[in-house]
């Protein structure tokens, strides 16, 4: 599992992908954990836990982020 901290204002996205590779049976009894840390001046700060197979970018990010046949490349 990993973790990420990233703060977004209103409307801002964050797009979460999954590798073809995950293994579905422990993602689904683990799931994805997101928690709200803080909420400020209209942004608020979250953190992410989930397997290392699934990416997590801002939205403003994924059409910058390498892909196969449409799947965006994990690190």
């Amino acid at each position: 599992m990993g973790n990420l901290c990233l703060t977004r204002r209103a409307g801002e996205q964050i797009r979460l992908t999954i590798d073809p590779a995950v293994d579905t049976d422990k993602l689904l009894r683990d799931g994805i954990t997101v928690q709200m840390l803080e909420v400020d001046h209209g942004k608020v700060r979250l953190a992410i836990e989930a397997p290392n197979q699934v990416k997590i970018l801002r939205a403003e990010l994924v059409n910058d982020w390498p892909t196969v046949g449409g799947v965006i490349l994990a690190d």
